[in-house]
């Protein structure tokens, strides 16, 4: 019985914070969203200066500023709400637009109507 845990704390399964309050899937995401906005224009860069090395250098600065500023932007999405919400929301919002997902979604509302008749009184039976 001594080896066994009873009771194991949420937090200690919880993805440790690596970052500016970031999980380590988060700064990946935040990272490669910065290197794809910022790629483009380094490439614009490059075209204007002539210098190809504009590419990478506009691209992994901005990749470091995004990731510097997106910290504190997921702290504050993310507060006092469960770490997976994000994720869903995400997910969410991709199966709405039609992108394929590893999970199904349901992704539609409807109203459904339990169509009593006014007629009736309780405990009385259509004939």
């Amino acid at each position: 019985m001594a080896n066994n845990i009873s009771w194991v704390p949420k937090r200690l399964n919880a993805a440790p914070v690596v970052f500016r309050g970031m999980t380590g899937k988060e700064v990946v995401t935040v990272t490669l969203a910065g290197l794809g906005v910022f790629t483009p224009l380094g490439i614009i860069a490059a075209v204007l200066s002539g210098a190809i090395a504009m590419v990478p250098t506009v691209a992994f600065f901005g990749a470091g500023v995004t990731l510097f500023f997106g910290g504190t932007i997921m702290r504050r999405l993310r507060r006092g709400r469960p770490t997976s919400l994000m994720y869903r929301q995400l997910q969410f919002k991709l199966a709405g637009k039609g992108f394929p997902t590893m999970e199904k979604l349901i992704t539609h509302s409807t109203n459904y109507s339990i169509r009593r008749n006014p007629t009736l009184k309780p405990g009385q039976r259509k004939l």
